[in-house]
């Protein structure tokens, strides 16, 4: 089978005979020329419009010194969620795998009576205080004897840097989850989640809530009108006010009359009112008393022993919940964490970036004119070669912690980010591979194991910001089918 050089032409192939082909192709030829691609995977980059200077591959065997296929390997491209793929490694090398961040509670006063003036909480940064995990702080905390608290919760934010941007600043949605924004002390993602049902007698919209704490109420004016279940948040808004310390969500607009439910999450911005009011929630259902409001303090040096440390599941834990649902909030936690380790200063984004290429540097991975900006996907600014990816999967199956950090992965058509997809032979169960997607960019990278036993680094990176990229998928998949097939045909 000759090989070409990629260009944009048309074919003369369907692409369903082109992945016909690939998928089933008996016939076994010579392995395509280091930095080439096959004509079949050509042709469908033609049929599909797909301009290859929008493209940049790598394909790599894990113990080999040169890529068996590299394509536009240097050009500065935006990784979206890929990103994570430096922020959760960089954790785990430099923090190492049991890293836990711990919460701290100080009472004002001596509890011996069962009551205290105040709390003060003071955050590290866990990525992963959800309300089963503060369930457990406010047990923990009636156990010691507490029982009453009479002028509310202080919290100490100082651990990390006040936020240089807003939650609305990427797509001004700022209630939705990816959007939301790092914080010392943040509890349950700030969630409030909800399902929507069509109520066709009143013309309206019931909704019945997961989450919902006392302090936060819900303005609902929906309608119902036409439309479709997947794209309902294009005729739905929602707004968040806050007054006489109530949080008020307002949602107008139309809900589809045929789409029988919607689930549907929010995180609210106001981080302290939403601690506040799950907290006393909590503390009221326990059968304590609790008065007050919440209000910011750093932590005063009197307050010198705490009266219960919390402590994160360990670095490993975080990082596969991390990675598997490639979550934003607990991706930048962990990036803003890494600029404060050891340190005992204010976390920065600038010191984080530091410590990414410094540990980049320690490992020789070119990381030259390249951008992390954040540490998640949610940033115009980040700029990655394909090239630098490929080197640092590498570095991370050389890596003592390899087997830690590749769990940490979607596995094909079983869970995360790609449990719907890869769902057939060959694909399903072969491909540990972290996704990234905002619009105009798509992106995998990671390992895949070819039917031969063999493992493969493999990067795929498409930008194109004249439309959306969603075209790519007949393309990823008869290329990772390529791969897995150990490149022959």
């Amino acid at each position: 089978m000759t090989t070409v050089r990629i260009a944009r032409e048309s074919s003369h192939k369907s692409i369903l005979i082109t992945l016909t082909c690939i998928f089933l192709s008996s016939g076994v030829s010579a392995a395509p020329s280091a930095k080439e691609l096959p004509q079949s995977l050509a042709s469908i980059l033609a049929e599909q419009g797909i301009p290859i200077n929008t493209l940049s591959l790598v394909v790599q065997e894990v113990n080999a010194n040169e890529p068996i296929v590299a394509v536009n390997t240097r050009t500065l491209r935006q990784p979206a969620s890929l990103a994570k793929l430096f922020t959760t490694f960089i954790a785990l090398d430099y923090l190492g795998p049991g890293y836990q961040w711990h919460t701290e509670i100080f009472a004002s006063d001596s509890i011996l009576d069962g009551s205290t003036r105040y709390l003060l909480f003071k955050g590290s940064g866990d990525p992963y205080l959800t309300k089963e995990n503060l369930w457990f702080i406010v047990n923990e905390l009636q156990n010691l004897g507490l029982e009453s608290i009479e002028d509310g919760l202080y919290v100490d934010q100082s651990y990390f840097e006040a936020n240089q941007s807003n939650s609305g600043d990427f797509d001004n949605d700022p209630l939705r989850p990816y959007n939301l924004m790092p914080s010392a002390l943040l509890a349950n993602f700030n969630m409030v989640d909800f399902t929507l049902v069509p109520n066709s007698a009143t013309g309206s919209v019931d909704i019945s809530f997961n989450t919902l704490p006392t302090s936060v109420i819900f303005d609902n004016q929906m309608k119902l009108g036409k439309g479709h279940c997947p794209n309902f948040m294009d005729s739905v808004a929602f707004n968040e006010t806050q007054s006489n310390k109530v949080v008020t969500i307002s949602v107008e607009g139309y809900f589809p009359e045929d789409c029988p439910k919607i689930e549907h999450e929010l995180s609210l911005t106001n981080t302290n009112h939403y601690f506040h009011s799950i907290f006393s929630d909590f503390w009221h259902l326990s059968g304590g008393e609790f008065h007050g409001y919440i209000a910011e303090q750093e932590k005063k040096k009197n307050l010198e022993k705490p009266l219960l440390v919390y402590k994160s599941p360990p670095l490993t834990e975080i990082i596969r919940r991390t990675n598997k649902e490639s979550n934003n909030f607990m991706s930048r936690q962990i990036f803003l964490t890494l600029g404060n380790h050891q340190q005992n200063k204010v976390a920065t984004l600038e010191q984080s970036r530091m410590v990414v290429r410094s540990t980049l540097d320690k490992y020789g991975i070119d990381f030259e004119d390249q951008f992390i900006d954040n540490g998640s996907g949610l940033s115009r600014q980040n700029l990655v070669r394909a090239e630098t990816l490929s080197q640092l999967l590498m570095k991370i199956y050389q890596h003592p912690l390899r087997a830690e950090f590749v769990s940490s992965l979607p596995i094909s058509g079983i869970d995360g980010t790609i449990k719907k997809r890869f769902k057939k032979f060959p694909l399903k169960e072969r491909m540990h591979l972290k996704t990234g997607t905002i619009d105009g960019v798509q992106g995998l990278a990671g390992y895949v194991q070819g039917l031969s036993g063999k493992e493969y680094i493999v990067v795929f990176m498409h930008n194109d910001f004249s439309e959306f990229t969603y075209k790519t998928k007949p393309f990823q998949d008869a290329f990772l089918t390529w791969v897995v097939q150990d490149h022959k045909w």
